[in-house]
């Protein structure tokens, strides 16, 4: 409140070009509509959103307060012409000579707010590859903690996670049993995995469960038992797949009024007649029953798709919500046991586990841990090749001078997918970008380009992957 007068002079630099005037967004230019308009009930300075920010422990009154109540004496305006050194002498002068006025209000502290602790980035899902499962998880929770929101589980609860949406795992080798990286908070054992998967595949409810995932995906619970064989039996589902209609209810346990549907088997069946059919899904939700407890322990896992393709089964699960750290792994290998029994019975090999998770969370309670598991892994990972291709480069010569020539191979075959010339690394990286890399390898193929470029100008030699070491040009 003591503050009565700010003296703008100085350079005016430009934060980003507008309209082609660079002097549009300045901090300067940002200090006058400050004084001139105050900010609006978004805590913003019209104009200027993204480049100034007031912090919210300030109230709205009283940054107004400081707007009317301190002068602004723009000398950069007033002095259009002069010199740094001129408006400097001129402030000086000045200062000299303003009235000496009582403070504006009484002293006041405002705490800091809390600063958010994750890295910004574009929002909505992020995907992450890794070989195995453990390789997978420890990717994706590098990610969940650099990049996580912080929210809460629920209205009135203190809770608090770390959180994206639709995070996305796509896991190579699913199959994979290798526990010689374990980065798990609770380290797992076979004997625990292997627990856990005979509980995913077994119908049976154990007593006082509200349910397990095996139980939901093979006897799925239907309380219309008729309505099932009437719809079965008409003529539309008799000539349904094919004409294999008198099959279709066959996974179907009839009791009484009631019965129950083994989903897993029933999708193998399906696949055997059509092993290109997208209709393999199975559920784990009943909409009638969870939308009256959806606080009450809905199943976090709420459906899978089994799908075919280049000869592979793949599947596809989705979590509404899940514990990333001691959830996700455990789940992981229950849900690679389901396609390697979904593969095995079609007679094809396993292809990829992909895991969305609508919810992925960080629980508070974990973040020391979680922060303990990063730093002891941070060296752990796995080099990931890039499965969308390898570069080739190289120096041609031709009559009208040299050109870098670089080749893109397929991964597995090292067939030619296509060619690209240029004269610099930057005519090179407009053409390659579209190709979204890896950023390892976008690091590394920038690299190399610099070096083949450097090489191509002293009219030296260029070898990939050896000039870098041997050159002298840096």
């Amino acid at each position: 409140p003591y503050i009565r007068y700010v003296i703008l002079l100085g350079e005016e630099s430009s934060s980003r070009k507008m309209d082609g005037n660079n002097n549009e967004l300045t901090s300067a230019n940002a200090i006058r509509a400050f004084f001139e308009k105050g900010v609006n009930e978004h805590r913003k300075i019209d104009g200027f959103k993204n480049a100034i920010y007031f912090d919210n422990n300030i109230p709205l009154e009283m940054i107004e307060l400081v707007r009317v109540s301190v002068e602004l004496i723009d000398l950069n305006r007033e002095m259009l012409d002069a010199s740094f050194e001129e408006k400097i002498t001129a402030a000086n002068r000045i200062m000299k000579s303003l009235e000496r006025k009582d403070p504006f209000a009484e002293p006041a502290v405002f705490g800091y707010e809390k600063a958010d602790e994750s890295f910004p980035y574009e929002g909505g899902p992020i995907v992450v590859h890794g070989d195995n499962i453990p390789d997978a998880w420890i990717k994706m929770l590098r990610h969940l903690w650099r990049y996580g929101r912080t929210n809460y589980m629920n209205v009135g609860t203190d809770r608090l996670v770390k959180e994206v949406n639709n995070m996305t795992v796509v896991i190579h080798e699913p199959q994979d049993m290798d526990l010689s990286l374990n980065p798990f908070l609770v380290p797992l054992t076979p004997e625990k995995i292997e627990a856990y998967q005979a509980e995913i595949l077994s119908p049976l409810l154990p007593e006082g469960k509200a349910y397990t995932y095996g139980n939901k995906l093979r006897a799925y619970f239907y309380p219309d038992a008729s309505g099932i064989k009437d719809l079965v039996t008409t003529t539309k589902y008799m000539d349904f797949e094919f004409g294999q209609g008198p099959w279709i209810d066959q996974n179907v346990d009839y009791r009484e009024d009631v019965c129950s549907i083994d989903q897993i088997k029933d999708a193998i069946d399906v696949l055997k007649r059509d092993k290109y059919s997208k209709a393999c899904i199975a559920l784990t939700w009943h909409p009638a029953d969870e939308l009256m407890r959806k606080h009450n322990s809905s199943p976090c896992l709420v459906l899978i798709q089994a799908m075919v393709q280049d000869e592979k089964l793949n599947l596809t699960v989705f979590f509404r919500s899940h514990d990333m750290t001691q959830g996700w792994p455990e789940n992981a290998y229950g849900c690679a046991v389901i396609q390697a029994e979904i593969a095995e019975a079609i007679g094809l090999p396993t292809g990829i586990l992909t895991i969305i998770s609508g919810s992925a969370q960080i629980y508070n309670n974990y973040f020391k841990q979680v922060e303990e598991v990063l730093r002891r892994h941070s060296s752990s990972l796995k080099s990931c090749t890039d499965a969308r291709g390898n570069y080739q480069i190289e120096i041609v010569y031709a009559k009208n001078g040299g050109k870098i020539k670089v080749s893109l191979l397929h991964p597995e075959s090292g067939k030619v997918l296509e060619r690209y010339f240029g004269k610099t690394a930057n005519e090179l990286r407009d053409k390659i970008a579209v190709a979204d890399l890896p950023t390892n390898h976008a690091i590394y193929l920038g690299t190399e380009l610099a070096v083949a470029e450097l090489k191509l100008r002293a009219d030296e030699p260029y070898e990939q992957d050896t000039s870098l070491q041997s050159s002298t040009l840096f």
